[in-house]
């Protein structure tokens, strides 16, 4: 039985607003291009962050992951058929069919085979049966039947050649594969393709210049193989190598017109009469998939999108995106702007997103940043950003979103390694009331250093009497500096230059908290404080702790039982105090005093809009309720209702106004306090409903009354008050059935 099923929507090329609470977006990048096809001046890209579309003629685009129907973002392949339908493999066997533009059809045959590499390298129409190359051989699918038919996997005898299919053609009664083992024909008609005899196989015994053959093709009537050592033509009996192509490793070949278009790495190359000419070489990118038109050569890239040569003319084709899927250190600024890091090795900087658009800050456009390896961000005094670098030192980024000074061991900060004086890791800051920046250097010498960078730009240095190498920073409500060590042990480390912690080791001002004082791990991955000034632990393999009075921290540490074992990336409190914990597993989000778990979100739940279960960092923008996740598979973006209440009332918002029965879902009522409660009333105040609210700014309503009923056509009062009932916020709505 053919497992498929379907998904009918209206597919938009954007989504630039959330409707409600609940809604998700996500952000992939598309710069690793690994197929493209083009069709009706319109160019289609499927890359490891989804699929991109470009209209030549408009120059528009769109994009589809998880949110808009793909069942993952890692898509290998991508075909336009006859009919203009879309045909999407990906990286791990699922095959996405979308007909009409309309309607998703989803294929998961090869998705559930028990083989560990499933990748869809192509697909080949012939009249109504798709043919599918991957990893595991060549399968059939009839088209209109949308049901799989045969699988090829083995093919010849003596040499017999099996698995990786990367290219087939059909040719009158023919049919030809390409694999990583050599190519195989045979007859289309053959009674039994299912049995290896049934083909004849050609090697590099047979002429074939390797036996990688990744492109078969026909061209002026005649067969041509691209392999990664040149390109052989077929003679009927042997392949030959085609002139100048000997020792080439071909990535892609496509035929225009009375031209043959290859790609190696880093070259393009043409091949007209027998000629062989270089177009164009030293790019700064790998080259990985062609496609060509009368004006255009369109090249998929690994790092950069789609580069368009025409004539004299290169220029790029790739949405605003980020420029990788790896999105470290969140953060949100008071202006509700999201900065991000990418990495500690090979990064790309760090990124802003604003108004739905990019930014990436790198080494290439700032030279001032010393390296691209940029990872957390933390938000200090007057919306100034800190940008911890790995090796370049910290970067001071302002209000105006401008670079203001790099600081390493050149002007102020020591040195993490000693072998390098000029190496600078930070690990995050905090800024106290007096407006001090607390910098936190990962120093091999366990000596963990704080740099402090006073209001008048002088530096003063504390050095831990404790030996230890600290991978973060947090400030607790009474100016306590806490320290988490990582994989690298030792448990939390404290210090507070006031001496009012108790626990201290004597005439210190440090302190140590570890498994013997309660903890259930000294492998400390995070530490959040919460909005009752509790601390709260994760650890990379044992779940949460909670140290409930951080001015006798080890006095009383509870362990969060839900989530032991379980390894903690990252711990967020929102404006109702609430604790969202990221975890290789998912995220999970707590009632404030941890009692219960309100939500979990997973890639499995969330149909694939978390877009990937290990959630290494979130950041919120408690303004509008926005909660941002990175992964490494790019920014998973939910609307919540989690959203800093007003300090008193003014007329409530209500939206939409009018609301109109079964064409609506949700009435929002936006301008709460905190904790408030909310009545619906008719016009001549009969109560209809009693409502409770999440505890902030936002709540909704169904539109039903307290039976579970539709109202009826009217207006009505919501009446919305304080928790101890001495304030009261009014708004009216008009409801159409």
């Amino acid at each position: 039985m053919p497992k498929i099923f379907y998904l009918i929507f209206f597919l938009q090329l954007s989504f630039h607003l959330f409707a409600q609470p609940g809604e998700w977006k996500a952000f992939t990048s598309k710069n690793n291009v690994n197929d493209i096809d083009l069709k009706n001046n319109e160019l289609w890209a499927a890359t490891t962050g989804g699929v991109f579309s470009y209209d030549i003629v408009n120059n528009s685009y769109g994009e589809f992951t998880t949110v808009h129907g793909l069942k993952t973002t890692d898509v290998s392949s991508i075909y336009l058929d006859e009919q203009g339908n879309i045909w999407i493999g990906a990286q791990n066997g699922y095959i996405h069919h979308l007909k009409n533009r309309k309607k998703w059809v989803y294929y998961n045959d090869i998705y559930f085979s028990t083989e560990i590499n499933k990748r869809i390298n192509s697909f080949f129409q012939f009249k109504d049966t798709m043919y599918i190359c991957s990893e595991i051989g060549l399968h059939t699918l009839l088209i209109a039947r949308e049901q799989f038919s045969d699988t090829y996997t083995k093919f010849g005898l003596s040499p017999q050649i099996s698995g990786k299919v990367n290219s087939v053609l059909i040719i009158n009664d023919t049919i030809w594969v390409a694999t990583n083992s050599g190519v195989a024909r045979a007859l289309r008609s053959h009674p039994n393709l299912l049995s290896p005899e049934a083909w004849k196989v050609y090697t590099i015994l047979d002429g074939l210049p390797d036996n990688n053959v990744m492109r078969i093709f026909i061209f002026k009537d005649q067969i041509y193989a691209a392999t990664s050592y040149g390109l052989a033509i077929f003679d009927g009996i042997r392949w030959n190598v085609t002139y100048g192509t000997s020792g080439k490793r071909i990535i892609a070949a496509e035929t225009f017109g009375d031209t043959i278009f290859f790609i190696t790495n880093s070259e393009v190359w043409r091949i007209i009469d027998g000629n062989l000419t270089l177009i164009s070489s030293n790019f700064s990118t790998n080259l990985k998939s062609l496609k060509v038109s009368s004006k255009s050569i369109y090249i998929g890239t690994e790092d950069s999108g789609i580069i368009c040569l025409e004539d004299t003319l290169q220029y790029w084709i790739l949405p605003n995106c980020p420029p990788t899927n790896n999105l470290l250190g969140l953060a949100v600024d008071e202006k509700g702007t999201l900065w991000a890091g990418t990495g500690t090795v090979n990064g790309k900087g760090f990124l802003r997103f604003e108004n739905d658009l990019w930014y990436q800050y790198n080494f290439s456009k700032y030279p001032i940043l010393g390296s691209s390896d940029y990872y957390k961000v933390n938000v200090g005094k007057d919306n100034v950003k800190w940008i911890s670098g790995w090796g370049p030192g910290i970067a001071l980024v302002g209000s105006d979103s401008e670079i203001k000074k790099v600081f390493n061991s050149r002007n102020g900060l020591p040195s993490s390694v000693v072998t390098n004086p000029n190496y600078t890791v930070c690990a995050g800051t905090v800024t106290d009331s007096d407006g001090k920046v607390w910098i936190n250097i990962f120093n091999e010498r366990r000596d963990t250093v704080l740099a402090v960078l006073n209001p008048d730009s002088s530096f003063e240095y504390i050095i831990s009497p404790l030996s230890f190498i600290s991978v973060g920073i947090t400030m607790d409500h009474n100016g306590t500096k806490w320290f988490w060590t990582g994989r690298n042990g030792g448990g939390i480390f404290f210090y507070n230059e006031k001496d009012t912690v108790r626990g201290m080791q004597p005439g210190t001002r440090w302190g140590r908290v570890t498994k013997s004082h309660g903890l259930n791990s000294d492998n400390v991955s995070v530490i959040a404080v919460d909005r009752d000034g509790e601390i709260w632990v994760g650890t990379m393999d044992a779940g949460i702790n909670i140290i409930y009075d951080a001015l006798n921290p080890l006095n009383r540490i509870a362990v969060y039982s839900p989530l032991r074992g379980q390894k903690i990336n990252d711990i967020l409190v929102d404006p109702l105090n609430q604790k969202w914990v990221a975890t290789s597993l998912g995220v999970y989000v707590l009632n404030p005093d941890g009692t219960t778990i309100l939500q979990q979100y997973t890639f499995e739940n969330t149909g694939g809009k978390l877009l990937d279960n290990n959630v290494v960092s979130i950041a919120m923008n408690g303004n509008d309720g926005t909660v941002y996740f990175g992964t490494e598979k790019g920014l998973s973006v939910l609307k919540t209702y989690s959203i800093t209440p007003v300090q008193s009332f003014t007329e409530l918002k209500i939206s939409p106004n009018p609301f109109i029965i079964n064409t609506h879902n949700q009435i929002l009522i936006d301008g709460l306090v905190e904790n408030s409660s909310i009545k619906i009333l008719t016009s001549s105040g009969e109560l209809v409903r009693n409502l409770p609210t999440p505890g902030g700014r936002l709540a909704s309503w169904d539109g039903c009354d307290t039976n579970g009923n539709k109202v009826s056509s009217g207006i009505y009062i919501i009446v919305a008050s304080s928790a101890d009932g001495s304030t009261v916020g009014l708004g009216k709505i008009a409801i159409i059935k």
